[in-house]
């Protein structure tokens, strides 16, 4: 078994941040507020909790994983999550986390290409 390097962060890790830093924008709160360790007011909470869905959901990671990097338990994540499927029955808050989606999608796929790239010029 090999042992992950404490000077690189995880792959997942950085995958959050990018999540956090999308929804943060896009919701008008500040990255540090949706990390804190204390409960906080519904518009950070629920900016986390939205951010906290997309990097389960899009980046594929799971409840733990998810709320280690949030300084979460796995059920505060699993709950968020649930609270995010449900209000996706209104169609406004459907289309806002679509377009959300779409950005870190569009974000996923430049970095997939850049990552092809420097292996392509690295085997030439």
């Amino acid at each position: 078994m090999t042992r992950k390097s404490r000077s690189a962060p995880a792959v997942s890790d950085m995958g959050c941040a990018r999540v956090l830093r999308i929804v943060a924008a896009h919701k008008g709160v500040r990255r540090a507020d949706m990390l804190s360790p204390t409960r906080s007011r519904l518009p950070i909470a629920s900016a986390r909790q939205l951010a906290m869905y997309l990097c389960h959901v899009m980046l594929g990671l799971n409840l733990t994983e998810v709320g280690r990097y949030f300084g979460r338990d796995r059920t505060t994540v699993s709950y968020a999550c649930a609270l995010i499927e449900d209000a996706r029955e209104d169609n406004a808050v459907d289309r806002e986390i679509e377009i959300l989606e779409d950005a870190i999608s569009g974000w996923m796929e430049t970095g997939s290409r850049a990552r092809r790239e420097v292996v392509a010029d690295a085997a030439v």
